[in-house]
C-alpha cells in the first residue's frame, strides 16, 4: 500500500496489477516544459493526456497522489 492513499484506492484490482512504471512517479523538480501540463490524474485527466501524447503532444500530468 501507498503511503496517504485511501484504503479503497490501495486494495483495488489495479492497485494489485498493474505493473510499476519504469521510472515511477518522478517530482516536479525545478524547470520542466511541456505543450499542455494537466492537473489531476483522475479518468479525465488521465484520459486528455494519453489521447493528447498519442496526437504528438508532450504532458505533464500533476497530482498530489499516486495516479
Amino acid at each position: 500500500m501507498i503511503a496517504d492513499e485511501a484504503p479503497v484506492i490501495a486494495n483495488s484490482l489495479w492497485s494489485a496489477t498493474a505493473p510499476a512504471p519504469a521510472d515511477g512517479y518522478p517530482a516536479l523538480d525545478g524547470t520542466a516544459y511541456a505543450d499542455v501540463v494537466i492537473v489531476g490524474a483522475g479518468f479525465t485527466g488521465l484520459s486528455a493526456a494519453i489521447h493528447l501524447a498519442q496526437a504528438g503532444a508532450s504532458v505533464i500530468v500533476l497530482d498530489v497522489q499516486t495516479p
